[in-house]
């Protein structure tokens, strides 16, 4: 009984019902309950006896005196106040574990869940609430029945307060509203740091900070006050349980992880995988094991809980030695993981019943690693604007840069543009052909490099409207034939373009600046150029009445649609150009635009991928009229390339010296093509070049004596990159080696390459005398390993079994007392056969078919007669007797063909030759309907484990080194074997033979 008729309600303030109360084992009782058990002894209330509120109730629920968690009772006070009328009382329990309902004076004020026995419906719910009921004198009876099956501990953890109505209601508002804001706070912040994470996914600190709002709010939902009850009514009391323990350990996980990222001090990894087992366990933990069951470990997770927070107060100690700022947000952040220390222990021990305190610590945490990001954040904001600041000043200087040296470069490109040219008109006397096309060249590209550097002088002046045009009238017909004429020679003869100019009749002069107009139309044709591998460039116009509209065509790669609007910026700002093969300072387009817009027209693009592209300009027409001799009908001009072997054609022309060797050079600028050629022709290297990696895939098809190729990495179509894989795919390191060269120098592009199977790489811009150097190394390098190879294939040729010698001789013997007519040309036949065998000297990679039909006959002859009418021999042959093929490729086939598939066979049988030629291979193929083999024993031959000499390992491993592909097999037990390979044909091949069969 508590004694209030004393104590003033509306003075003092609500009073925390601490201390005894009675207490009935195993009964839920109710007002009744008392009332029937004066006239009913037998129905009274069993009084277990007085026990202390709050605290729980595991030491004295089981009825043995052992400790016990679940159960369900009844516990009871009566209360004196003030006699009083209709005196409106409340009562607010706050944790209850873990269903409840109470009574006062014989009413129901409230409940949370619905306290049940043990097997019977009932609800576990833990919410707290508030309760009224108004009291008509000074006896007050309180009953509050307590079930619980689902948290390791049970009964009235915390007191239930008691007051008159306005207190607890300030009480309930109090608390809920500040669980609610606190819960808001948290919130807000998690979206916060989410939006900067999201702008800023570099920082991924504050990733960690979102997380550790997110599981405080969660945290804070879930104790106290338990808002997130109101927030889902539906939302089960087990599901509560669950997220608790998930907040809590995810708050420690978050912590700790942003501490490693954002603090000086380094983190040890251990504690780092520790907390990641800890936070994964205790998630499985959470969401599979039963609440009442992971509730018992409580005290683990407390310890691990002021483990971690201990572990991180000790890094930020560490991490004090900083500037004083990041000192003082240091000491913060000690400071709220203190707090959240000392209320989670003094919540274990008792002494302090909330837990809003801890929320309190969280806020200040992140609110001080808020703090610290914004001052972060100036500091950074006003670093950027001084080096904003720098790089305007470099950005003018680096103008100012480009414009004085484009002037010194101007002086020298018109000498060598001079010189060149008068050259070329015999002011030092008469050239030769060959001088006059290089000197064509040079002149042609110093006008190309020399239009190159007034683009950069012009994008100066165009930044600072420096540019004023001479604008008069134009004919725009010999502007662009002038264009033209330029470009057709530095094409070059790598590309089958054709150049259409369409001009329509009576088409008016042009009121604008030839030179820039010049330079629009050299732009746009450069471009149309580069981009187009082969096909058709034609420059049009059209009389629009006020203006002219000139269209330049090509059916190149064209233009994805996103970027028509985006091509006309400077240097590459969209991101990646249209092709990455197509690499430049990417003025020219933007340059363009502005001398358009600048002459008062426009520029736009029309264009699809694939299928080419059209840019239009328009240019204002003159007010003078053009004079009638001026005026021509529609007129067409034609210029067609020369194809992709012109340059080795006229390398092969000049050639007067033994040739050391045979290089295929693949580079799609015809000007280093040329001067590729040139270098490389100094040591008498026949020189072929090609501008794709197609047309080079192309010519090795059907050259096989190529040496080395020397390729450029960015091609259009196919790279250099592709082309070697495509190479390797048939040619080994050391049967044709890959000079790459690149203008790319970082470590893992070199990598790359080594990967894709180049030998060898040359950085760009190329030194003569070390490109020299390098084809001369890897050509000795190539020799010496083929000669190695052809030392030990001639030796494996020239293997001989003994038997065969043996039953050859007894043979002969024999046919010299029967036959000795047959007998001596038996002896012909073998001395063939041992001429072609025995040749330790032969190092030849390649021997004429029919010499190879010779040894195979010479070799059958011998045979059938040994064997006479069980060894049958027919023979299909159509292809050029003197196609040329590895020697002793056919007869070991032959000869395995006899010895392991017919004569195993008491009745013989059938060998069958087929030699077929296809429009790019020889086929040769070898049948025989002797024993067969299984697969396994097959695979032994050919990996060589089941002996040695000359067999079918020797000749599939010349021909994978020779052609990049073995032997094919095909075999059928007791049915037969069939053994072909193919050879690429040679350009020396003869005519075909006519059909030969031979039956013996």
């Amino acid at each position: 009984m508590l004694d209030l008729r004393k104590w003033d309600l509306q003075a003092n303030g609500v009073v925390p019902l601490k201390g005894e109360w009675e207490f009935y084992r195993s009964q839920l009782l109710t007002p009744e309950s008392f009332q029937t058990a004066h006239s009913s002894p037998d129905k009274t209330p069993k009084f277990t006896g007085l026990v202390h509120v709050p605290g729980i109730w595991n030491s004295y629920i089981g009825s043995t005196g052992s400790p016990k968690a679940t159960g369900y009772a009844t516990y009871r006070l009566r209360i004196l106040v003030p006699e009083r009328e209709n005196k409106i009382y409340g009562i607010k329990p706050d944790n209850i574990r873990s269903a409840n309902r109470i009574f006062v004076n014989g009413t129901e004020i409230g409940a949370s869940g619905d306290p049940a026995a043990p097997g019977k419906e009932g609800v576990q719910r833990n919410i707290p609430y508030a309760g009224f009921v108004s009291i008509n004198g000074g006896n007050i009876e309180i009953l509050v029945q307590i079930a619980n099956y689902s948290y390791s501990s049970g009964g009235m953890v915390y007191p239930i307060s008691f007051g008159d109505y306005k207190a607890i209601m300030d009480i309930e508002k109090k608390e809920f509203f500040g669980d609610s804001l606190i819960a808001f706070g948290f919130m807000v912040s998690t979206v916060y740091f989410m939006l900067l994470y999201r702008l800023r996914r570099q920082e991924t600190s504050l990733l960690y900070l979102g997380g550790i709002s997110l599981f405080a709010c969660i945290y804070v939902l879930t104790h106290g006050e338990k808002v997130i009850g109101d927030l889902f009514p539906a939302l089960p009391y087990d599901a509560v349980l669950r997220l608790q323990m998930i907040a809590s350990v995810g708050v420690y996980f978050c912590v700790v992880h942003y501490v490693a990222l954002y603090s000086r001090a380094a983190v040890h990894r251990p504690v780092l995988l520790l907390c990641r087992w800890i936070t994964g366990i205790d998630i499985i933990v959470a969401l599979s094991v039963p609440t009442l069951l992971f509730s018992k470990w409580d005290g683990v997770w407390l310890v691990w809980s002021i483990f971690i927070l201990g572990y991180i107060i000790y890094m930020m100690i560490k991490s004090l030695r900083l500037r004083s700022l990041d000192r003082l947000f240091m000491l913060v952040n000690i400071l709220s993981l203190l707090i959240i220390i000392i209320v989670s222990l003094l919540n274990v021990y008792g002494k302090l019943e909330s837990q809003l305190p801890s929320s309190y610590g969280i806020m200040l945490f992140l609110i001080a690693q808020a703090l610290q990001f914004a001052f972060r954040s100036a500091n950074s904001f006003h670093e950027v604007e001084q080096l904003s600041q720098k790089l305007l000043t470099l950005d003018g200087l680096k103008n100012e840069f480009m414009a004085s040296t484009s002037h010194e470069l101007r002086t020298p490109l018109h000498g060598i543009v001079n010189m060149s040219s008068s050259l070329l008109e015999g002011v030092a006397g008469e050239l030769n052909p060959k001088q006059k096309q290089h000197l064509s060249m040079i002149a042609a590209t110093g006008k190309r490099l020399s239009l190159l550097v007034n683009d950069i002088l012009d994008w100066a002046r165009l930044k600072n409207g420096d540019i004023i045009l001479d604008q008069r009238p134009v004919d725009l017909r010999p502007v662009v034939s002038a264009v033209l004429d330029i470009l057709i020679f530095t094409t070059g003869s790598g590309k089958r373009l054709q150049f259409v100019q369409e001009w329509p009749e009576n088409l008016p002069l042009l009121n604008g600046d030839e030179n820039r107009i010049q330079q629009i139309l050299y732009n746009l044709l450069g471009n149309a150029i580069k981009f187009t591998a082969e096909g058709t460039i034609t420059v049009s116009a059209e009389d629009c009445g006020r203006e002219v509209k000139i269209a330049v065509a090509d059916t190149g790669i064209g233009i994805a649609a996103e970027r028509h609007d985006t091509i006309f910026l400077p240097f590459g700002e969209i991101g990646q150009p249209v092709d990455p093969a197509f690499l430049g300072m990417g003025l020219g387009l933007s340059i363009t635009k502005k001398l358009v817009e600048l002459g008062g027209g426009r520029i736009w693009v029309e264009s699809e991928p694939d299928k080419g592209s059209v840019f239009f300009f328009t240019v204002p027409v003159s007010d003078i009229p053009l004079s009638t001799e001026s005026k021509t009908a529609l007129k067409q001009v034609t210029f067609m390339g020369r194809g992709p072997t012109a340059l080795a054609e006229q390398a092969a022309a000049s050639e007067t010296k033994p040739v050391e060797g045979t290089l295929l050079i693949v580079d799609d600028d015809p000007v280093n093509l040329q001067v590729l050629t040139d270098i490389l022709s100094v040591d008498n290297y026949r020189v072929i070049a090609v501008n794709e990696g197609t047309a080079a895939l192309g010519l090795l098809s059907l050259n096989r004596n190529i040496d080395l190729v020397i390729t450029d990495w960015m091609m259009p179509k196919m790279s250099g990159l592709e082309l070697c894989r495509e190479i390797r795919l048939v040619y080994p390191l050391f049967r044709l080696p890959v000079l790459m060269l690149t203008a790319r120098s970082r470590a893992d592009d070199i990598e790359l390459a080594f990967q894709s199977g180049i030998n060898d790489y040359l950085g760009k811009p190329v030194d003569a005398i070390e490109l020299r150097a390098r084809v001369r190394t890897l050509i000795t390098l190539r020799r010496s390993v083929q000669n190695a190879v052809r030392t030990e294939m001639a030796f494996l040729q020239a293997q001989i079994k003994p038997h065969f010698l043996y039953n050859a001789l007894n043979t002969i013997i024999y046919m010299s007392k029967v036959e000795s007519s047959k007998a001596t040309g038996l002896l012909l036949d073998l001395s063939k056969y041992l001429r072609g065998s025995f040749d330790f000297q032969n190092r030849d990679k390649l021997i004429p078919l029919h010499k190879e039909l010779e040894l195979v006959k010479a070799f059958l002859s011998l045979e059938s007669a040994r064997f006479e009418e069980r060894l049958k021999v027919s023979y299909d042959i159509h292809a050029p007797m003197n196609t040329l093929l590895p020697p002793l490729t056919i007869q070991p086939i032959v000869e395995n063909a006899v010895r392991h598939g017919i004569m195993k066979k008491a009745a013989g049988g059938t060998i069958q030759l087929t030699i077929q030629e296809t429009d790019q291979m020889i086929k040769v193929m070898v049948t025989d309907d002797g024993v067969g083999m299984p697969k396994e024993q097959l695979d032994m031959i050919l990996s060589g484990e089941s002996g040695s000499g000359v067999g079918l390992m020797n000749i599939d491993r010349r021909l994978h080194s020779l052609y990049g592909r073995g032997l094919q097999v095909e075999t059928r037990l007791h049915q037969g074997t069939e053994v072909y390979f193919e050879i690429p044909k040679e350009s020396s091949g003869g005519h075909s033979q006519g059909k030969e069969e031979v039956l013996s």
